[in-house]
This record gives structure tokens, C-alpha cells and sequence, in this order.
């Protein structure tokens, strides 16, 4: 009997790994070729609740995993590539998608197991495991065969426990006890993370018949709890608009909850058909049975969504309102429909990018630039707002690339493009001249240099600010000349700091070199950014200039 119930041990453990390694490597494999895809998708449903619906169908079973989901949409969200009201129902509906993982587990999948593992193997052979094209395919397709294989384990260490008439007569016992299915239910899935493992769990287990139908029932209800609050603990950190996703996802879960469970004890308690009559009516096997109940507790959480949806808004706004950095990280000019017009999407991008530049004064507390946009923010904060806002540039400037415009609108993007990735390398530095500059000094010329440093940097920002936003020539001259090389200027003043203090420490003469190197890149930077305006300046200049020609031009005789 030891023996026998070492081996039931053993199995289960094996499976649960080979199932948490495949539910794993599904999640990250098809999260990378999601993000994008689930944003276009999005971006082309126009309202259609029908395409959300199916777009969260989708991710949730092609990535089973609804935390995995939850961060892309969360990052979308931030980055104002999917609007708030457009993330909930494709989270409400991708826990419904993971139901196509539970429904697996009711059918035997012993061949196409190692049909999956066998095609792997041959993928691997043929190297196709290096190719960037197909390695997230092939690891994807081993990870099913792997989470697969590992639900046959499961089931087979059930069916061994099955054979401990000890271990049978104590589960059944316990099911007198409703709240123990309950909590052991919302336990597990706070350890695993995900109520579709604790579901599947609970199929072998009433497989094997160590569960009632009861407490397989209630062990769902507990799971989707859990898995509720798991989500949100590992996204708790996360404030702001995209934080109400995460407590979207915990409502909506407990929600169906609170409606579920009052029904099962009024249908066990006077007899009234309600769910588990309709599902005993769906299926007769206890394990298909226990796939709907699952599929049912996700329907109605997206129905909870649907009647109280505006309530819950005002809810989720109180409990995690919008960040004051929020409207500074999200486009106000660029939107998705804008790429069918290359030309007017190039111009909105000049404008964004231009709001992306005027946040470089904010480092050193200056927040004229912002215009009624401004608003105090620390470094760390200016830092992730051009962070977001930069990529939301980049991912359009990639969708208007993606159009197939002409060769003149695909250089011009390119040109955008070098320009985002320069001004992200900017901010970068600004953001480590700022902390080293926050740092105490000794020398009393180093800290006037410091300050000296700051005034001077900021008043060139703001003036170069001034001239990416209007493109006029004359400020862009300006801008050039005061980010010509000042090499000099710069060994100028480590020099002078040096010789009005001999006595500077090592420490201080680390932060003198790093803040004069860092000012002098950030001057270099700017002086390459404006070259890499000059092409649209003097674009922008030629129909003048032929207009002058034309008026200035002798008349025909």
C-alpha cells in the first residue's frame, strides 16, 4: 500500500510539473505575438462588442492564461493603445477562453499527445526551434504536448489514489462539508494561479471518484475566487487607470461567486432546477459536467459585467483613479484610423513627438513647455510617461509602415523613427544627469556648478522645445547654435571646479566627470536631433520658396 500510494505521489507531482512547465511556456510564447496582434485587432473593431468578444475568446485560449492577458491588456491600456472600456469585456470574455483547456482534460488525448511531442521533436531536428519565425510555433506546440501529457498524469495518479479505500472514504466523507470544496478551491488557486489548473484538478479527481459532483462544484466556485485575487496581488502594484483592470478582474470573479453560490444551496436545499439541473441536463459524465460548471462560472461574470458595467466603472475609478501623469503618457493626436492618411498620420506624429520632446524641461522642475498640459512630476514619473508615450509613436509609426505607402511616406517615417529613438536616449540621460544631480555635494564649486548646470540646461530645453514644436527656421538656428560643440566649454569647467577647490574628494570628482559627461551627451544629442529635422525644415521651405521664385519672376513677353 506505501508503494502504491508513493507511486499515485509521484505521478500527480509529474503531472502537475509537466502541465504548470506547458500552461507556462503556451503563456510566453503566444504573449509575444499577441500584444501587437490583440491591439489591431482591437483597433479595427470599431465598437463591434461581437469582434471584443471573440478577441478575448481568443487570447484566453491560445494564451490560458488570463494574468498573462490581464498585463498585456495593462500595458496596452497605459500606452493608450486600447481604450479602458475596450480591455474589460476582452478580459471578461478571455476567462471564458480558458474554458477550451478544461474541456481538453474531459476527452482522451493519450495518441494526440504524442502525435504533439512527436512533431516537436521533428520541428527541433529540422532546427526550425532556431528560426525567429517559427521558434514561438514549435515551443508553443511542445508546450501543449507537454501540459497535455501532464493532465494524463494527473488523471493516472487519480485513478491510483482511487485505489486507497482509506484516502476514497475520507474525500467522501469531507463532503459534508460545503465551505472546506469551497476554500480549498479559492486556496489552491491562489497557490497555482489559475482556476483552469484547479478545475482540472478537480475533473481527475471526479474521475476517479474521490470527489462528489458536489464538491467538484464548489471547488470551481472557490478556484475562480482565488484566481481572481491572484491576479490582482501580482498586479497590485500597478496604479492608475490600468490598475482597474486588475480589480475589474476580481470584482467580475466574485461577482459570479456570489451569484452561483446562493443558487447551488437554494437548487441542493429545496429542489429548484437552476444550474446544476441545467448542466446535469448538458452533459452525463461527471467530468464534462464539471467543464461547464467552469464554463458557466466565466458566462456569468461577463453577464455581471454587462448589467452593472457603469456602476462598476464609478467603482473601479474610486478604488484606482486615474494617475495626474496619465494624460501626459497617452497620444492626443495620434489614433489608429489615422494610418489610412500617411500624409496627415506624418504630421500628427510631429505633433506627438513634439509633445514628447516638451517633457524634456520637466526634469529639472520646468513646466512652461507643457503649456496647459503642465503639471510638477518627479523624474521617475517624467521618465515613464515618455517611455509610454514613446512607444505608443513607435507602434504606429510601424502600423503606417505596415500600409505599403510609397517610397517618399516610408523614408519619412524612418526618419520619425530615428528621431524617437534618439529623443528616448535623451530622456534616458536627462533622467541619470537629474539623479546625480539630486545628490549631495561636498566641494561648494561643484554644487554651483551643479546649479549652474541645471539653470543652463533647462533654459536651453525649453528654447529648444519652442523650436521643434513651431519648425521655425530661425528658432531651429538658434537651437543649433546653442548645441554647437562645446567640448571646450566642458573641459572648462571641470577645470575651474578643480582648481577653486583642491581639496575635492574622490567621491566628488566621480560625480563631476559624470555630470559634465552626461551634460555634454545630452548637448550632442539635441544638436543631432535638430540635424534630423532639417530634411522636413527644408521640405516645409520649398513651396515658399517656389512661390517667392514664381512672384519675383519676369513676366512673359
Amino acid at each position: 500500500m506505501v508503494w502504491m500510494m508513493l507511486d499515485a505521489i509521484i505521478l500527480m507531482i509529474a503531472g502537475l510539473g509537466l502541465f504548470f512547465v506547458g500552461v507556462k511556456g503556451l503563456g510566453a510564447n503566444m504573449s509575444q505575438v499577441m500584444g501587437r496582434s490583440l491591439r489591431q485587432w482591437v483597433s479595427r473593431s470599431t465598437g463591434n462588442y461581437l469582434l471584443y468578444a471573440f478577441a478575448g475568446l481568443l487570447s484566453g485560449a491560445v494564451t490560458q492564461s488570463t494574468k498573462a492577458v490581464t498585463v498585456i491588456l495593462m500595458s496596452l491600456s497605459s500606452a493608450n493603445l486600447i481604450p479602458l472600456s475596450r480591455a474589460k469585456p476582452i478580459l471578461a470574455w478571455a476567462n471564458v477562453g480558458t474554458a477550451a483547456l478544461v474541456f481538453l482534460a474531459t476527452i482522451d488525448m493519450h495518441l494526440i499527445v504524442y502525435a504533439l511531442v512527436g512533431a516537436t521533436g521533428l520541428c527541433f531536428y529540422l532546427n526550425l526551434d532556431r528560426s525567429p519565425r517559427w521558434r514561438p510555433l514549435v515551443s508553443a506546440v511542445l508546450a501543449v504536448g507537454l501540459l497535455l501529457l501532464g493532465i494524463e498524469f494527473i488523471h493516472d495518479g487519480s485513478n491510483e489514489f482511487a485505489n486507497l479505500g482509506w484516502l476514497r472514504g475520507v474525500l467522501l466523507d469531507a463532503a459534508h462539508w460545503s465551505l472546506l470544496a469551497f476554500l480549498a478551491g479559492t486556496v489552491l488557486a491562489l497557490i497555482v494561479q489559475s482556476s483552469a489548473t484547479v478545475t482540472v484538478i478537480a475533473i481527475a479527481l471526479i474521475s476517479a471518484h474521490l470527489l462528489t459532483l458536489n464538491q467538484a462544484i464548489l471547488t470551481v466556485y472557490g478556484a475562480s475566487v482565488g484566481s481572481g485575487i491572484s491576479t490582482y496581488l501580482v498586479s497590485a502594484n500597478i496604479r492608475g487607470a490600468s490598475g482597474q483592470l486588475a480589480i475589474f478582474q476580481v470584482i467580475i470573479k466574485v461577482l459570479s461567486a456570489a451569484i452561483l453560490v446562493p443558487l447551488y444551496f437554494l437548487e441542493l436545499s429545496f429542489g429548484i432546477p437552476l444550474v446544476v439541473a441545467f448542466i446535469r441536463m448538458l452533459a452525463v459524465d461527471p467530468a464534462r459536467q464539471i467543464a461547464f460548471v467552469y464554463l458557466a462560472c466565466n458566462l456569468v461574470a461577463v453577464a455581471a459585467e454587462e448589467v452593472i458595467g457603469p456602476a462598476l466603472q464609478q467603482l473601479l475609478e474610486k478604488l484606482s483613479p486615474p494617475l495626474p501623469q496619465e494624460g501626459l503618457a497617452k497620444p492626443r493626436y495620434i489614433y489608429d484610423e489615422a494610418v489610412s492618411d500617411p500624409e496627415t498620420a506624418l504630421a500628427l506624429v510631429d505633433r506627438e513627438q513634439a509633445r514628447l520632446f516638451a517633457l524634456m524641461p520637466l526634469y529639472f522642475g520646468i513646466t512652461e513647455s507643457l503649456g496647459d498640459e503642465a503639471r510638477p512630476l518627479d523624474r521617475a514619473e517624467v521618465l515613464s510617461c515618455a517611455k509610454d508615450l514613446g512607444r505608443s509613436i513607435d507602434d504606429f509609426l510601424k502600423d503606417l509602415a505596415d500600409t505599403g505607402a510609397e517610397r517618399r511616406v516610408i523614408e519619412a517615417i524612418a526618419d520619425r523613427q530615428a528621431r524617437n529613438a534618439l529623443m528616448a536616449s535623451i530622456h534616458d540621460s536627462l533622467a541619470s544627469l537629474a539623479e546625480n544631480l539630486s545628490q549631495p555635494f561636498d566641494s561648494a564649486a561643484l554644487k554651483a556648478l551643479g546649479d549652474g548646470l541645471r539653470e543652463g540646461l533647462g533654459a536651453l530645453l525649453e528654447t529648444a522645445a519652442e523650436a521643434v514644436s513651431s519648425l521655425d527656421p530661425e528658432s531651429l538656428a538658434l537651437m543649433r547654435q546653442l548645441t554647437s560643440d562645446r567640448d571646450s566649454v566642458v573641459v572648462r569647467l571641470r577645470e575651474n571646479v578643480l582648481a577653486a577647490d583642491q581639496g575635492v574628494s574622490a567621491s566628488d570628482h566621480r560625480k563631476l566627470y559624470a555630470i559634465t559627461s552626461l551634460f555634454e551627451l545630452i548637448v550632442w544629442m539635441l544638436r543631432r536631433y535638430n540635424a534630423l529635422l532639417a530634411p522636413q525644415v527644408v521640405r516645409m521651405e520649398k513651396p515658399h520658396l517656389m512661390a517667392t521664385h514664381a512672384t519675383r519672376a519676369p513676366a512673359p513677353p
